[in-house]
């Protein structure tokens, strides 16, 4: 399809591509309405606001709208080619996972010894696990497309990085070497020799580890290699670092080859070049054969010549001369392994910017997101043997050789931007509110008022009975009156806090207000006696009192008689108490 010519050709290419929801782009272009001068202009927008990455730009300037999704994966980038294909950084649709994507194009799956080298790969892969070798996570086809899933390591390689910062320090150089040992002793205790170890085959990712990737050219000691030999392929690996047996007889070698091509790695390292920097294939291997190699304390007075000797017993001519174990190469290297150097710096591996880059938190929308490094080499890269292109994804346009290989990814090269954290800061820690005495108690009545008075001292030990309520064994702290306390009709001074818990006595249980504890003098109906009263009941007294002396005197006299018990004659009435003839005024 051709190129798009106007804002509008381009934004339906981008709708017919799905690599934004509708409504996500509408909402885009409401905040974004332009104007726009050309349909690289919105590109460049929609890349610096991280709706699409340079890579999906780049594809749909030129009018390739399909391809950008393999199976459950959605394709930000092409970040390496090889001879087995391609390798995308891609992320799985449902579960937001940044993997590498190695893909091998429909034209290389109809060969029947490459799809079955391909499956060997993924087979190998996905059954070793450790830290120094890249993971393997998932195999499959979307129609005659065959991928392979892969750990994405945000790294460089070690080809990359000595290009970029030139040859490394001996102590780092010895480190890395000491890692991969490790990933070669995993590797070889399960009967796999890697048979392809060179510096673009080897990661180090932002921590300092050293990763091995690419099982392309693997063998298997339980297997064979009848594979290579159908095929009838007589050299597999790299030149510059291909073990003088592996020339001869690649279908024969055993982990001793992998030790030789991982000193030719140390030498790239140390001196930036490979050990036999010829410029034709033949002579590379004719030097490998014969060709004494170089002391490298010779080349680099800052290389001690312990580790030089190192690296030249890796890389004997004859294998049994070598190191016959990775296990024995790591014990070689030890001595430089106790101290690990720094991290690399954002020099030595480009930092990941805008929103194309490692995600600092975990997002939980149902809006996918995109990723791409501004600015940096591949991370990952999927050769077998050399860096060529070998064919097509489908839908997807082949740029030029000269702009991939080795080369920064395009797109809009921004400087690092600086991190800002958008979480939200955890609460202040706030101290515990100081301890506060409880509230006082309520002021008890006085003797004016109506209310109740606490119990007396005595009241609050021992067993109490009251309206048939047992208290027994309750205890109360009542606190007493203040001194200051008036005992009139006004209201008594609050007493003071006390620090021993108050307990509440029930209304019912508490004394009367009177002064005494028996008697409550009750106001008559009719309100206030009249005056007078008082007097007239004073006299009604004393004549009842007089009249009940008078009557014992008589009966004692013998005036009036007794009755006894024993007669049946009622007892008499006593005679009525004489009437008070005092003036009731």
């Amino acid at each position: 399809m051709a190129a798009p010519k106007t804002v509008p050709e381009l934004l339906e290419f981008v709708r017919k591509s799905t690599l934004l929801e509708p409504a996500r782009l509408d909402a885009y272009l409401v905040v974004n309405p332009g104007p726009f001068d050309s349909p690289r202009a919105i590109c460049s927008k929609m890349i610096a606001d991280g709706l699409i990455s340079p890579f999906h730009a780049e594809q749909l300037l030129r009018g390739k709208y399909r391809g950008f999704f393999l199976g459950k994966y959605k394709i930000l980038d092409r970040i390496g080619m090889g001879g087995m294909g391609q390798v995308f950084l891609a992320e799985h649709v449902s579960m937001r996972r940044r993997i590498a994507l190695k893909v091998l194009p429909p034209d290389r799956a109809s060969n029947e010894f490459s799809r079955e080298r391909f499956l060997r790969e993924a087979r190998a892969a996905g059954q070793l696990d450790h830290p120094n070798l890249v993971r393997a996570f998932d195999v499959d086809a979307d129609g005659d497309v065959t991928y392979l899933a892969m750990e994405f390591v945000d790294g460089v390689t070690f080809h990359d990085l000595v290009a970029r910062s030139g040859p490394i320090s001996p102590q780092r150089a010895a480190y890395f070497l000491w890692q991969a040992a490790h990933g070669l002793g995993y590797m070889s205790a399960r009967g796999l020799t890697h048979r392809d170890i060179k510096p673009a085959n080897l990661l180090l990712d932002r921590q300092g580890v050293v990763k091995i990737l690419d099982l392309g050219l693997v063998r298997s000691e339980e297997e064979g290699d009848e594979l290579t030999r159908g095929e009838g392929v007589k050299l597999l690996g790299t030149a510059d670092y291909l073990a003088p047996e592996q020339a001869i007889n690649c279908s024969a070698v055993d982990v001793r080859a992998d030790i030789y091509s991982l000193g030719a790695v140390g030498y790239y390292l140390l001196t930036g070049a490979p050990p036999f920097d010829c410029e034709k294939i033949t002579q590379k291997l004719i030097a490998h054969q014969i060709r004494e190699l170089r002391p490298l304390h010779e080349i680099r007075p800052d290389v001690p010549p312990a580790l030089s000797a190192v690296i030249l017993k890796m890389m004997a001519k004859k294998a049994e001369d070598r190191y016959q174990t990775p296990a024995d190469l790591a014990v070689a290297l030890q001595f430089w392994a106790k101290t690990p150097p720094p991290p690399p710096s954002d020099l030595e591996i480009p930092t990941l910017t805008g929103a194309f880059g490692a995600p600092t938190t975990v997002s939980l929308s149902s809006q996918s997101s995109t990723s791409t490094r501004s600015g940096g080499s591949s991370a990952l890269t999927g050769s077998a043997i050399g860096l060529q292109d070998s064919g097509k994804l489908s839908g997807l346009a082949q740029p030029s050789s000269e702009s991939i290989v080795r080369t920064p990814l395009r797109g809009v090269r921004t400087p690092p931007l600086p991190r800002t954290d958008t979480r939200t800061p955890p609460p202040a820690f706030a101290p515990p509110p100081a301890a506060t005495s409880p509230p006082p108690p309520a002021p008890f009545a006085t003797a004016g008022d109506s209310k109740s008075r606490p119990p007396s001292s005595g009241d609050s030990k021992g067993t109490r009975k009251s309206r048939g309520v047992n208290l027994t064994g309750t205890r109360f702290s009542i606190p007493s009156l203040p001194a200051e306390a008036t005992h009139g009709g006004h209201a008594a001074t609050p007493a003071p806090a006390l620090s021993s818990p108050q307990i509440e006595i029930p209304e019912q249980f508490k004394r009367s207000s009177t002064s005494s504890p028996d008697m409550t003098p009750v106001a008559p109906a009719g309100g206030s006696p009249r005056p007078g009263s008082r007097r007239l009941a004073l006299v009604l007294g004393f004549g009842l009192v007089v009249a009940v002396a008078a009557w014992d005197a008589a009966v004692l006299t013998g005036v009036v008689r007794a009755a006894s018990p024993r007669e049946s004659t009622p007892t008499p009435t006593p005679p009525p108490a004489p009437t008070a003839t005092a003036d009731s005024r």
